[in-house]
């Protein structure tokens, strides 16, 4: 279990930030191999809640400095890269409570588990 991976590094660096795609393809071919997630979940959320989040955060990292701008691109990202998989990704509406979001996540993590096994 991983909380960040393969797309997210799409989504944030070449998706976000402009970095080549075929650099970054490269790089997680050299160090991955074949090693892929079997479940993604993607975090939707209204972008507007997302930057009231993250104004209320006491300790910032580089991310939570970034424009409205690149996290409508992120998202769009992930949204996208969902799209090449629907058995392999869940798209979970983020604009609920955490701890209903954390519930509806592990509630379709136990029935992929018990699919899968």
């Amino acid at each position: 279990i991983c909380d960040r991976f393969i797309d997210s590094t799409l989504a944030y660096q070449v998706y976000g930030k402009g970095v080549n795609k075929y650099l970054v393809d490269s790089i997680h071919k050299y160090i991955l191999g074949s090693i892929k997630p079997n479940l993604t979940f993607i975090l939707k959320t209204n972008i507007s809640k997302a930057m009231q989040r993250l104004k209320k955060r006491k300790k910032k990292n580089r991310y939570d400095k970034f424009s409205k701008n690149f996290y409508i691109r992120v998202q769009k990202a992930f949204l996208e890269i969902s799209k090449t998989d629907k058995k392999k990704y869940v798209i979970v509406d983020n604009s609920l409570d955490t701890s209903e979001t954390e519930k509806i996540i592990f509630r379709k993590f136990i029935t992929f588990f018990n699919r899968w096994k």
